[in-house]
């Protein structure tokens, strides 16, 4: 079973990266819309935060300013400086 959740998930990433719709990806591949959304929620699931919830990005009080990264749950990865609070706050209340 993990070899057929391996590969449905690297179909997921190459569906993510196609730019196709969903409907359009699985016609071209042979799989059924339905399967494959449930698939997609299986890999939603299996990344870090995938449950909803924040994944810590360093330690409190960590005196390094680097850059952190915000994750949407539809995969849109943002990086932005840490030391810029505002705006990190702003693009967590847009998810």
């Amino acid at each position: 079973m993990k070899e057929r959740r391996d590969y449905m998930f690297t179909v997921v990433r190459q569906w993510r990266e196609s730019g196709l719709t969903r409907n359009e990806f699985c016609q071209q591949h042979g799989v059924s819309l339905s399967k494959f959304g449930y698939w997609i929620a299986r890999f939603k699931e299996a990344q870090p935060g995938g449950d909803g919830s924040f994944i810590p990005m360093g330690s409190p009080g960590s005196t390094t300013h680097g850059v952190l990264s915000v994750i949407y749950p539809n995969g849109v990865r943002l990086e932005v400086p840490s030391a810029d609070l505002r705006l990190l706050s702003r693009l967590i209340a847009l998810g």
